[in-house]
């Protein structure tokens, strides 16, 4: 009988792991999602893991090579509690399956404002004041509304010089 268990990866080296897993014939199972982030002033799209340095591994109750695994590259060890490794349930990992494929990058939060959230200015003559997203103007830049002496002004501004706020 085969039973899911879950291993955790060396901190950024989750997908050297899940590779070198594969290369072994190990079923295992990695869920990412696509997000839009500002890196380095700029609007990317990057799959990001949904559960950061954990993978989801298949193997057989009977003839589990433990030391393949936690010798596998990039692995560290499996999640335990106490001296027991962590069964997961199918169906968890069913369900798991399901809401990956649902979710859109829009439904996840990230670090680039939406229209209409509140926003701080970190950088430049402005720093420090708070405004609303407005729109995004190319690759590197956005538009803000800032209230100036009883005015609404936009704002065009650069990506790094804005920072979403935390509801």
């Amino acid at each position: 009988m085969t039973s899911w268990y879950l291993i955790q990866a060396k901190p950024k080296q989750q997908a050297k792991a899940k590779e070198h897993l594969d290369n072994q014939g190990i079923e295992n199972f990695y869920p990412t999602i696509e997000i839009e982030k500002i890196i380095r002033g700029k609007r990317q799209k990057v799959l990001e893991p949904l559960f950061a340095n954990y993978i989801f591994v298949r193997l057989d109750d009977e003839a589990i090579g433990w030391s393949k695994i936690r010798s596998t590259r990039g692995v560290r060890d499996f999640v335990r509690f106490g001296s027991q490794v962590a069964k997961v349930p199918e169906p968890l990992i069913e369900s798991i399956k399901q809401d990956v494929s649902s979710l859109t990058a829009e439904s996840i939060e990230s670090n680039v404002p939406k229209v209409g959230e509140k926003v701080k200015i970190t950088d430049g003559v402005f720093k420090d004041l708070e405004g609303i997203y407005k729109a995004k103007n190319g690759e590197e830049r956005s538009i803000i509304l800032l209230t100036v002496l009883n005015k609404v002004t936009e704002l065009e501004i650069l990506n790094t010089q804005v920072a979403k706020l935390e509801d």
